[in-house]
């Protein structure tokens, strides 16, 4: 089996990325609610130049790019050594069942230890039984914790 390049994106990359951001978007949401690839680019180009929080990682087979990992590094954390957040990992369909996911998580700890931080947080929907037997597999903790949401389109913390 041909092992995955994985290496964090640049901006010469965003068309990739962009590409990869919508194939989640249509895999999570469907053709009707999921952006076109023209603001998906500028969404992904807009955070990389401006240095956002969010950081991607691209995976490749063949030079193809077939898996994403969108996240960020947050301090202070657990005994001020910070922690990973993932928020996204994606890998194309015809790139799943060939270690793509297993490989990208292995890079963004190895990633996360570099930089002194010493665990990765994400969350899964509830319902995504597939993503949560994966993680377990890997050796991944279910946490007891509640997940909250201010959705800001609505006039939640507007101050008034």
């Amino acid at each position: 089996m041909v092992q995955p390049v994985i290496r964090l994106a640049t901006i010469e990359d965003a068309p990739e990325v962009a590409e990869l951001v919508r194939a989640v978007d249509l895999h999570y949401a469907g053709p009707e609610v999921a952006k076109p690839l023209a603001p998906t680019l500028a969404m992904v180009e807009q955070t990389m130049r401006e240095g956002e929080g969010t950081r991607f990682a691209l995976a490749f087979i063949n030079g193809q790019a077939v898996g994403l990992a969108c996240f960020a590094l947050l301090r202070p954390g657990f005994r001020l050594t910070g922690l990973l957040f993932l928020k996204e990992l994606f890998v194309t369909q015809d790139a799943r069942g060939k270690a793509v996911g297993a490989a990208l998580l292995r890079w963004l700890a190895d990633y996360a230890r570099e930089r002194g931080a010493t665990r990765i947080d994400l969350t899964t929907e509830g319902s995504n039984t597939g993503a949560q037997a994966f993680y377990e597999r890997l050796g991944a903790e279910r946490m007891n914790k509640v997940f909250y949401r201010f959705n800001l389109s609505t006039d939640v913390l507007t101050g008034d």
